[in-house]
């Protein structure tokens, strides 16, 4: 037994520091659970399988319509194309070890291992991971997939991947260290950006970005009542110029910062939370696609990309701020739910309607059984700034007062 752990650890730790490439971790991914489950089952006198390996999911489908504009994919028509299925796994391979991984599939992307790492407890206070690792950000993004652990179908603005406000996992390491009443979550390595991810182009998915983060947690002596603070520093790609070429780009320095609160009760759900994005001029979230336009970026084997311009006049550099306040009370299996919602794509000129977006959001939750849910929500809006952000409408173009409604079932097994 101990011959296959320390030949799979030396294995991952390979796989993670000396990948040159994305399709390369990508593949590693499945070979590295291959050696754990070999392990397991290989290992004489170990426990039952199922003691040591556990498989479980979760998923949702939405549908979703506006009645003018367009927002992810939601138009007078609407649209089903957004929903999960994901299969998450745990290998227990030592009594301080435990490797992770989810796999995931839905419309937009391929299916792949959207996150997958070893964790390492050196006692109940402090811990190690490594690999590719969801990224600790806010209240939600650790658990953005899994619907059925939020009030909402639809997220806030503050943790939309479109618009860039917050990325989906980072190959590196980190450090979680419980200290009293504080949890502290150092993180460092590079982003990762799946493929098909809403206005990012796949050469810019491609590009090795530093990522250097943090995130505190303080639950306070109030049962129920926590803050946290969240810390991101990244880089991302200048593409000065009439006609940009995401890939090629010189990378530059980018930061968010998310402030949050939450006061839980077993019936009172209450959040508020305040996430900024500084960016330099006309990185390629403020970039719409320029028709009839590609070009060849250089690599093993050469790629086509689409050409892009700007899609909202620059600035010094650009400050995205969001904000939301949400608040959800349960009545027995019913819990219906209140959210508003702040989003400006360019602080610069926060009075324009293509930079800013005003939601209230209502909506009701019913759970029908402990593993499944089903909501239904109206988003009254003001602007359509999130929409251009996200690449969904251009600067200039869309209707100012308008609404959406959407309904989800969500579900976990």
């Amino acid at each position: 037994m101990q011959a296959h752990i320390y030949l799979f650890k030396g294995q991952f730790v390979n796989i993670i520091w000396s990948a040159n490439s994305r399709n390369y971790f990508r593949a590693s991914i499945p070979a590295f659970f291959v050696l754990v489950l070999s392990s397991l089952l290989s290992a004489p006198n170990s426990q039952a399988a199922e003691d040591k390996f556990t498989l479980s999911g979760f998923g949702y489908q939405d549908y979703r319509i506006a009645n003018t504009n367009i927002y992810e994919g939601a138009d007078s028509r609407g649209t089903w194309e957004n929903g999960i299925l994901a299969l998450v796994m745990s290998a227990n391979v030592s009594d301080n070890d435990t490797a992770w991984a989810q796999l995931e599939t839905n419309p937009s992307q391929p299916t792949e291992f959207t996150w997958a790492f070893l964790d390492h407890r050196f006692n109940d206070d402090l811990s190690i991971h490594i690999g590719r690792i969801k990224m600790p950000y806010g209240l939600y993004n650790e658990y953005i997939d899994n619907k059925a652990l939020q009030l909402s179908a639809i997220r806030p603005s503050s943790y939309s991947f479109q618009a860039d406000m917050v990325h989906d996992a980072y190959q590196g390491i980190g450090v979680d260290w419980t200290v009293g009443s504080l949890f502290i979550q150092l993180m460092e390595g590079k982003i990762y950006t799946p493929v098909n991810n809403g206005a990012i182009t796949d050469a810019f998915t491609g590009r090795d970005r530093m990522y250097l983060g943090s995130h505190i947690t303080w639950n306070t002596p109030i049962e129920g009542l926590r803050f946290m603070f969240s810390s991101w520093d990244g880089q991302v790609e200048d593409n000065t110029g009439i006609q940009a070429t995401p890939g090629l780009g010189p990378l530059e320095k980018e930061t968010r910062r998310m402030y949050s609160v939450e006061y839980l009760t077993d019936r009172l759900d209450l959040k508020a939370e305040h996430n900024n994005h500084i960016v330099p001029p006309n990185a390629p979230h403020d970039s719409q696609p320029v028709p009839n336009c590609s070009v060849t970026v250089p690599g093993n084997p050469p790629t086509t990309a689409q050409c892009m311009q700007d899609a909202i006049p620059s600035a010094p550099s650009n400050t995205t701020v969001s904000w939301y306040v949400q608040a959800g009370y349960k009545f027995g299996p019913w819990t219906p739910y209140a959210r508003y919602d702040y989003f400006v794509h360019d602080d610069s000129d926060p009075g324009d309607p293509g930079s800013y977006q005003k939601e209230w959001v209502f909506g009701v939750n019913y759970k029908i059984d402990a593993n499944l849910n089903w909501r239904i929500e109206d988003h009254i809006i003001d602007g359509y700034g999130l929409a251009v952000a996200t690449g969904d409408m251009s600067y200039g173009g869309g209707d100012t007062k308008w609404n959406m409604m959407a309904t989800e079932i969500n579900f976990k097994f």
